[in-house]
């Protein structure tokens, strides 16, 4: 009997020695180049001139990136796409900044229709930058350098510098697909 209780003792043991625990992780790997870029260019504009230097063709998204804030507050970003096949990579051009205009009624103490207009940000926390440019680059060929140093000649660009991705608060509005 004493053998017995020890064997299922033994079979529970190794039951529960078995079971796997399968964890979710929450960070997101790191295999893309985040750009920022300070322009007064129009994302049409900006798009052209990118596809005119590089000889390169973004092309406009049949949509472009929803994101509710709050119950009522809806913003779309403009968004751009390219992939090059010379070097696998996906290319993501996109705004970083959204205005949305809101039609106010008249009340009784104004006597018109008046429009507010609400700013919203991709990337909260980027506040001062315009738009980003997403490069999946899986093998790490990429050079940003020689990049960084093109997107600067475009007239009508500001600024422009490589993200440090660790800085970034939510990564997870940068995935695309």
């Amino acid at each position: 009997m004493l053998g017995a209780s020890c064997d299922l003792l033994m079979l529970k043991f190794f039951i529960l020695s078995t079971k796997k625990m399968l964890f979710l992780d929450d960070t997101l790997q790191e295999d893309y180049k985040l750009i920022a870029l300070r322009t007064n260019l129009e994302a049409y504009q900006l798009a052209y001139l990118i596809n005119k230097y590089f000889e390169v063709s973004f092309k406009r998204a049949d949509l472009d990136l929803e994101f509710s804030y709050g119950e009522q507050d809806t913003a779309h970003f403009i968004f751009y796409e390219y992939f090059d096949s010379q070097w696998d990579c996906q290319m993501y051009l996109v705004a970083n900044k959204c205005f949305t205009e809101t039609l106010i009624a008249k009340s009784e103490n104004i006597l018109f229709d008046h429009h507010a207009t609400q700013t919203f940000y991709l990337l909260n926390d980027l506040k001062h930058i315009d738009y980003l440019i997403k490069v999946e680059d899986e093998m790490n060929i990429f050079d940003s350098g020689k990049i960084l140093n093109i997107l600067q000649e475009i007239k009508g660009v500001q600024s422009v510098s490589q993200l440090d991705l660790s800085a970034i608060k939510n990564p997870e509005y940068l995935i695309f697909n």
